[in-house]
């Protein structure tokens, strides 16, 4: 009967710590802070990281053109793969192929 008596108590005591413990709230998680905004890359870095995967700077540096003629080889590459050079990019890939490879 003590036996018992003492199981019971030591079971009670169980439930009811565990009951304050699932009780307990958790405070809210702090925000997460907001990512830095990428840094802008200039055109010679464009260049390598978009035009670079399928030619390199030696392919450009081979010919010298116009602005007109550069914004329309860029055009053309940006058709060949949706959304791989945004319009800002392409803009600064041009005048980097211009700076650096342009008919004076």
């Amino acid at each position: 009967m003590r036996v018992r008596s003492i199981v019971l108590i030591v079971v009670s005591l169980m439930l009811l710590v565990f009951s304050i413990g699932c009780a307990k709230q958790e405070p809210p998680a702090p925000a997460a802070p907001a990512a830095p905004a990428a840094p802008a890359l200039d055109g010679k870095t464009l260049f390598d990281n978009k035009c670079g995967v399928c030619h390199g700077i030696d392919r450009a540096t081979i010919r010298t053109e116009t602005k007109e003629k550069w914004a329309s080889i860029v055009k053309d590459m940006q058709g060949k793969k949706a959304d791989w050079i945004s319009d800002a990019e392409a803009a600064k890939i041009v005048e980097f192929l211009v700076a650096e490879h342009g008919k004076k």
